[in-house]
């Protein structure tokens, strides 16, 4: 299982893990889209995003983006 962190713009650190409800091998993911669950202690639910395969070698300026279009605005 891949797992990063990432920092948005807003300064918020997600903790990201691809989500293996799909149960494939190496070789048959390759190309296929991922599911990510991202969390982070100021959004109380976490996060889904769809991301190309590769997504660990994403630059993180790049994921963050995708992340910060995604979440919700943090909780008060």
């Amino acid at each position: 299982m891949s797992s990063r962190s990432i920092t948005d713009a807003a300064g918020r650190v997600w903790a990201c893990r691809q989500d293996n409800n799909e149960h494939y091998t190496v070789t048959q993911q390759m190309g296929r889209d991922v599911s990510v669950l991202c969390t982070t202690a100021t959004v109380t639910v976490p996060l889904r995003i769809t991301v190309g395969w590769q997504w660990h070698t994403m630059a993180e300026n790049g994921l963050a983006r995708i992340i910060n279009e995604a979440s919700p605005a943090p909780k008060q």
